[in-house]
């Protein structure tokens, strides 16, 4: 029986787990993070079931699908129960948050017994009050559908503050008065949430010039090709591509500055890292870094987030535990994992609506998951992206996207997505069975589109060929 343990959940925005240093996939340089990754069991297949913040978080921290939990899109609005922190806090933890939310207004309270609220606004104001210029000053409705100036731009740009001004420094701040605060009678449950490294890149030196541009190697799945899917080929995110150009060498800065930002996180996490030692806790601390979805930086001549491919749904995930085995895993996981894993961890059970599994006994007993799910709905009409929903399972991908074509990818000869094999004869097979399995798990968690699913599967999908 395993014992309680503390939890310090760190988690950013938007970041892809080749930025973390002991990958070796880039030159960026995080030695924090790699001092977690070396005492912990680090999963290097791990997707978001969902490629955008709301709805990502929300799975996390309810250890439900979009479609359980009715969070399906940043518009969504208020999440209305979080059955982890839930969980944990009638399991006696101090429930602690510290950084962005994303989840409504006014609701983390009714989930945490300490929070600083949501801390892009709570942050804005802390700078105004402190005469500063707002280091968030592009978070403004009324500018994202323009893109100029906007969050959703790949803006470069130096940042005229202070390094321990920053909405990273004040996160880690509250996160850390919180731990050296706690209520040393309960176990804690600590989340640091940072909102880097989301766009705009705009960081402060040393981080804006940290990493030469010139370092920067150009993907092979860079920017639009003539034989790509419909349901990317006019999305709002290929009108942000197009608004930066399409040229490479424009792109060689915001890869370098999105680096840059990575490791000014990480800077601060070694602030966490350091409270938790002075503190006497980490033998009693598990500590696991995440993040809620990835960043396409110009792969497949898309910005940002939103589509299955790789760059957009897949996530870091690393846990460490006292005592459990380290090392690399290579089960594929998923955030909705993350709270029955916790909850094992610390001796709990599993909830029995979590779908998630235990990701510590899964590497024990089962390394090879059925199938990774994830899906997406369109914020509104203006972002012109379809419906999709993702199955990963036997070295496939496969896409099905409301009313277009469907997609096959082998990933093991095909690892950037540049062949759709579900045009051709060759895999009818393989897809059939993979839209059964599909199409189960659209039954299993009451999807909306299990309707239209259900109709195109009707249709033998004829009308959806080339």
């Amino acid at each position: 029986m395993r014992r309680q343990q503390n939890i310090l959940l760190i988690m950013t925005d938007q970041q892809r787990p080749d930025t973390l240093g002991f990958r070796a996939k880039t030159p960026c340089r995080t030695p924090n993070i790699d001092q977690i990754a070396a005492n912990s069991l680090s999963f290097d297949n791990t997707i978001t079931p969902c490629p955008l913040c709301l709805p990502s978080r929300a799975s996390l921290f309810t250890g439900l699908y979009p479609t359980q939990n009715d969070m399906m899109s940043n518009q969504t609005g208020y999440l209305r129960r979080c059955e982890m922190l839930d969980h944990f806090r009638a399991a006696g933890y101090q429930i602690n948050y510290a950084g962005k939310w994303h989840m409504g207004e006014g609701n983390i309270g009714d989930f945490t017994d300490r929070h600083a609220g949501d801390s892009t606004p709570e942050y804005s104001q802390w700078c105004l009050d402190q005469g500063l210029i707002d280091g968030w000053m592009f978070n403004d409705l009324a500018t994202r559908t323009t893109r100029t100036p906007s969050m959703s731009t790949p803006k470069v740009q130096c940042q005229d503050l202070p390094v321990d001004k920053t909405n990273e420094a004040y996160v880690t701040n509250l996160a850390v008065d919180m731990i050296r605060s706690r209520d040393r009678d309960r176990p804690f449950f600590q989340v640091c949430s940072y909102n880097g490294p989301h766009p705009p890149f705009m960081i402060p030196e040393p981080y804006f010039s940290m990493y030469d541009p010139s370092e920067v190697t150009v993907p092979t799945n860079f920017g639009p090709h003539s034989d790509e899917h419909p349901a990317h080929s006019h999305s709002y995110y290929r009108d942000l591509f197009n608004d930066h150009g399409s040229d490479f060498d424009l792109w060689r800065a915001s890869y370098a500055v999105y680096w840059g930002f990575v490791t000014m996180i990480d800077d601060f996490i070694g602030d966490l890292l350091g409270v938790v030692e002075d503190e006497a806790l980490r033998e009693d601390t598990i500590i696991l870094f995440t993040s809620d979805h990835g960043e396409n930086l110009g792969a497949h001549g898309l910005w940002q987030k939103m589509v299955p491919f790789e760059e957009s749904i897949c996530v870091p995930l690393i846990v460490s535990a006292p005592g459990e085995i380290t090392g690399v895993s290579h089960t594929p996981a998923s955030l909705v994992d993350v709270a029955p894993t916790l909850a094992a961890l610390c001796g709990l059970a599993a909830r029995p609506d979590w779908p998630g599994r235990d990701l510590w006994s899964a590497c024990h007993t089962d390394p090879n998951r059925p199938a990774q799910f994830a899906m997406h709905r369109p914020i509104g009409e203006w972002m012109k992206v379809t419906d999709w929903r993702m199955i990963k399972a036997d070295g496939f991908k496969y896409v099905w996207h409301r009313g277009l074509p469907e997609e096959l990818f082998c990933m093991a000869s095909d690892p950037d997505e540049l062949c759709n094999l579900a045009q051709t004869d060759d895999h009818q097979d393989q897809i059939q069975a993979l839209r059964t399995e599909l199409g189960a798990f659209l039954l299993q968690t009451d999807d909306p589109l299990l309707a239209a699913w259900t109709t195109d599967v009707a249709a033998g999908f004829a009308g959806l060929r080339n």
